[in-house]
């Protein structure tokens, strides 16, 4: 069955110095050689999976978390290059998501409008909040990012919210256990509450058209959206929030049918996608790896194997990904 991926890391050589926090991920260390690899390795468990293309991204936390803020904008440019010389070697396998300098709104919406139009990137990822230099984290649902949304939209590209760990000063949370604060926990907490930042604030209202991506089934909403439009309403938080100048047309579910669209990165478990389906349909769900920190293998074996009608798995492998990121 063929396939497309789209949450798929690379690494620049020297990430780790440029992003030092990287290496607070056990993942990243033992993942390294596959993260630099952008030729024959990677080519040839996408030739044995019958992935016909991978959307390819630096991994997490990229630009947003740098040591060196002040490089923020320089280096989401050498990337971009990067990647589209990447893609240039290989056109009909590859395809990039464009990095981007969020410290600054004006230059993102910059950058980004580069990277599409003279680059050919399909949209943009960024790494959950912004803390380069080592500031206090910056969310994207902030005014000051809502002419960088507009341009997202007029582009008519996704942009693609990766997970990165919960913000060290969460101490009170994660303290005495370091493992829950990445990829088994603090990840999908940490994306599930930026997303739903962006939903709470108004933002899909100005801009009905703005697509968001999330890897990982959905980062827990899906799950949980049900309970957070239960208890809102009979809180009477909507009411509030009207009051208070940010008020919503839609539930959190609606909003997630219609603006967000999910991934099954390392998420390779049918009871899962049946949730996900029932609550979004299965034209909202891609598939991807999250490759090289999971298996090419076992994620198409699942996908192949599980129990769904056949049109259901050939929209989730590849045709939705090629209507989504206008491939066809």
């Amino acid at each position: 069955m063929k396939k497309i991926a789209l949450e798929e890391a690379f690494a620049v050589p020297g990430i780790e110095k440029i992003t030092p926090g990287s290496l607070s991920l056990r993942e990243f260390t033992q993942k390294m050689p596959k993260l630099l690899d952008l030729g024959k390795a990677r080519l040839r468990a996408m030739d044995e999976h019958e992935v016909e293309i991978s959307v390819l991204s630096p991994t997490s936390p990229g630009t947003q978390g740098i040591a060196d803020a002040s490089q923020e904008r320089a280096l989401a440019r050498q990337w971009n290059d990067y990647l589209a010389e990447t893609v240039g070697r290989n056109p009909t396998r590859f395809r990039g998501f464009a990095s981007l300098p969020m410290r600054d709104p004006q230059a993102a919406a910059e950058e980004l409008t580069r990277a599409v139009n003279e680059l050919g990137m399909v949209g943009a990822m960024i790494n959950g909040y912004d803390n380069s230099g080592d500031s206090a984290p910056i969310y994207f649902d902030a005014p000051e990012y809502l002419d960088f949304w507009k341009t997202m939209a007029a582009l008519d590209v996704p942009m693609y919210i990766h997970p990165r760990p919960a913000p060290p000063e969460r101490t009170t949370t994660y303290a005495g256990y370091p493992e829950l604060r990445g990829a088994a926990w603090g990840f999908h907490v940490e994306t599930a509450e930026h997303v739903l930042r962006l939903i709470m604030s108004g933002l899909f209202d100005k801009m009905p058209s703005l697509r968001i991506v999330i890897g990982h089934m959905g980062e827990l909403l899906p799950f949980w959206a049900w309970r957070i439009d239960h208890r809102i309403a009979i809180e009477g938080w909507d009411r509030w929030a009207t009051e208070n100048g940010r008020g919503r047309l839609h539930t959190v579910t609606e909003y997630l049918r219609r603006n967000i669209t999910i991934t099954t990165s390392g998420v390779f478990y049918t009871p899962a996608l049946l949730h996900a389906i029932s609550v979004m349909g299965h034209e909202r769900i891609l598939f991807s790896v999250d490759y090289p920190y999971e298996d090419t293998q076992e994620a198409s074996d699942w996908i192949e194997g599980a129990d769904l009608p056949r049109n259901v798995k050939e929209a989730i492998a590849y045709k939705n990904a090629l209507t989504f990121l206008k491939l066809g």
